[in-house]
């Protein structure tokens, strides 16, 4: 007997943007490093759990202890980033109070963020900058929207209500976002490096900057373009699937939804149909051809009027227990 595991959309809680080692560390690379390999900065990474309070005291004291042994400007974002997402948490509770985070400067937030351990998406990005500031190295914040919800697939993204963070390590900049690799980290683990250095043909399936240099692509998209994407999650993309992925999150059916995926690799499938931006479903068949690395879905949409559809996949294997993740979600007209 084959057990299915369905892993649902690791949905993202709500962001919110408030305006008012002996030898050292050995050394990174500098590729991007969205879906790294969690023993790549093994070391890095234990250290920065392991800081002792009394250097956290200050933020000119915890930046000058976590790079301390840092070889390069890698090891420093790495060890910055590794201490703030296993030492700050996501204040949910501040996500209906905006007055409570009200703050007068970047510097005072930052250091309200490190004394309480706990902040917003402005918060983790306004305690980096300073961190990271202190060692040396040059990060700024980003401002845009970001689509964290199904009910926006292939829908206007209206709000400005997120803020990451870009980095600049000899001369490149580098795009990541610590309230999502928090928020979206899996059962039993501090942080979701996906979202660590991610490339930014990746990072523009969910982020849009109000300024269209931070996007980091040759060619710029519109703000028109984004707002047609469906919604993706980090599996999509740790599964193998590339950067040409489907740019339209709105699809109007017949009885029946057609998906072309690009992918070399085996996989298999599974997906749901649920009420317009509800994450549970009912499961749905669906039948999918090979064309080379292109693979094909045909997806059956029974509910009439609108729905939210949800594609899970997984390695193709003989395991007895078949675990399936969350790869996309789009908005289905069924007329």
């Amino acid at each position: 007997m084959v057990e299915v595991l369905i892993i649902m959309c690791r949905r993202f809680l709500p962001l919110v943007l408030v305006f008012l080692f002996g030898s050292g560390f050995r050394p990174a690379g500098l590729k991007s490093t969205g879906g790294l390999p969690a023993d790549s900065y093994s070391r890095i990474d234990a250290y920065a759990r392991t800081t002792p309070d009394n250097q956290a005291r200050s933020i000119a004291s915890l930046a000058d202890y976590l790079t301390t042994p840092a070889r390069t400007d890698m090891d420093k974002v790495r060890v910055i980033y590794a201490w703030m997402v296993s030492h700050i948490r996501y204040d949910i509770e501040a996500v209906n109070n905006r007055g409570s985070q009200r703050y007068y400067s970047e510097l005072e937030y930052a250091n309200r963020v490190l004394r309480q351990r706990k902040g917003l998406c402005t918060g983790y990005a306004l305690l980096f900058n300073h961190l990271l500031k202190r060692a040396g190295v040059q990060a700024l914040s980003i401002r845009g929207y970001a689509r964290t919800e199904d009910k926006e697939a292939g829908q206007p993204v209206r709000a400005i209500d997120h803020e990451w963070n870009a980095v600049n390590i000899e001369g490149e900049w580098y795009l990541l976002d610590l309230a999502w690799a928090v928020t979206t980290a899996p059962t039993g683990q501090t942080s979701n490096d996906f979202y660590f250095l991610t490339p930014p043909e990746q990072f523009i399936s969910q982020h849009f900057p109000t300024d269209p240099r931070w996007q980091l692509l040759p060619q710029p998209l519109s703000k028109t373009a984004f707002d047609r994407f469906p919604k993706l999650y980090d599996p999509y993309f740790q599964m193998g699937f590339g950067p040409d992925f489907p740019h339209d999150g709105q699809l109007r059916v017949q009885g029946q939804a057609e998906l072309t995926l690009q992918n070399d690799r085996p996989l298999e499938y599974l997906c749901t149909v649920s009420r317009f931006g509800q994450s549970k479903g009912a499961e749905v068949p669906v039948a999918v051809s090979h064309t080379g690395s292109s693979q094909q879905l045909r997806i059956a949409v029974p509910n009439k009027g609108w729905s939210t559809m949800h594609v899970f996949a997984r390695p193709r294997g003989n395991d007895r227990v078949k675990k399936y993740d969350c790869i996309a979600s789009f908005s289905v007209y069924n007329g």
